[in-house]
């Protein structure tokens, strides 16, 4: 493990920059008073323009993404916060991304336990996300959970024992770990869309748990479980795809529509399908009870979808599928 770790360490280190451009809004590194632990917070240019009010609708509040980080030191909350920066200027998302103690070089790697640093982090992230509430008009019904690396360890735990909490799922090229889930809770968001991005040229592991993760969300009957792969991409911050996926599901147009087109034709992505799965039974509300294999082909609670396409004559969120 630890020279898995080594060498994952050395290629890190080498290439995991942010790429992307800094946005126009402000940014902030806040600490939580109850817990002291540290965010970082990003708010969107339209949000500082215009004082918190949403354009052409002042009731409306700024749904949060909230970026859970990869492992340190090669990667840092920082650093996802600067990588949503420009997508959140493009869509009108609020970023909080907060420090964590689990994501580090020293955690369990794979993560399949809750040790304390994980607990530690349970608390202190529920804590940010209502303190981000209370000082922003982030809207808490429109929370949006992404990762990456190995951040997504935590996002996939954080919407699993937080259900109410969160209001979609989008992790990209984030690790995955069913050992940290909770079975008991799955009938409780079922409903919550999710969005599994996965590079063609990632780490192995990546790749692998990236796809257990389709596979784990498609067998327990989940309604929309997106798989998809991107091409020629390495281990690399791809924020956009799941900016796109969230305004979809929300329903809400790019504040920047050009801009926010621009990004997202920079990936080529297709369909990752399972070819056969065992389905949780949703029938007769007995939860537990497993049907037999599908061809999933067929089968109508695993949707995908094709590779996003800016159409400005579209009314809803400015994509077309």
């Amino acid at each position: 493990m630890w020279f898995s770790l080594l060498t994952v360490g050395v290629v890190l280190g080498q290439g995991c920059a942010v790429y992307q451009p800094r946005g126009q809004g402000r940014y902030e590194y806040v600490q939580e008073p109850s817990t002291k632990a540290w965010y970082h917070l990003y708010l969107p240019t339209d949000y500082v323009m215009t004082d918190g009010q949403y354009p052409q609708n002042e009731k409306k509040l700024w749904p949060l993404v909230v970026a859970f980080h990869g492992m340190k030191p090669f990667d840092s909350a920082q650093a996802q916060e600067r990588a949503w920066e420009k997508e959140a200027d493009n869509y009108g998302y609020i970023i909080c991304a907060p420090e964590l103690y689990s994501s580090d070089l020293f955690m369990e790697y794979p993560l399949r336990q809750e040790h304390s640093y994980l607990l530690q982090d349970k608390t202190n992230v529920i804590a940010i996300m209502d303190h981000v509430f209370s000082t922003t008009r982030a809207d808490p019904k429109a929370v949006l959970a992404t990762s990456w690396s190995s951040g997504g360890y935590l996002a996939h735990y954080f919407v699993n024992r937080f259900p109410g909490r969160f209001t979609c799922l989008a992790p990209s090229l984030s690790n995955f770990s069913s050992e940290l889930l909770d079975e008991s809770t799955v009938a409780s968001y079922r409903d919550l869309p999710i969005a599994i991005f996965i590079g063609d040229f990632d780490f192995a592991a990546c790749q692998k748990e990236s796809k257990e993760a389709v596979e784990w969300y498609t067998a327990r009957g989940f309604r929309t479980v997106h798989g998809k792969m991107i091409h020629n991409m390495m281990h690399e911050r791809v924020p956009q795809n799941a900016a796109a996926f969230f305004s979809e599901q929300l329903g809400i147009s790019p504040l920047y529509p050009l801009a926010a087109a621009e990004t997202i034709n920079r990936i080529h992505t297709t369909d990752y399908q399972v070819s056969q799965v065992s389905v949780r039974s949703t029938h007769n509300n007995d939860d537990n009870a497993l049907l037999s294999t599908y061809d999933l082909d067929a089968f109508p609670l695993h949707v995908v979808y094709d590779e996003y396409q800016w159409n400005p004559r579209n009314s809803s969120a400015g994509f077309e599928r």
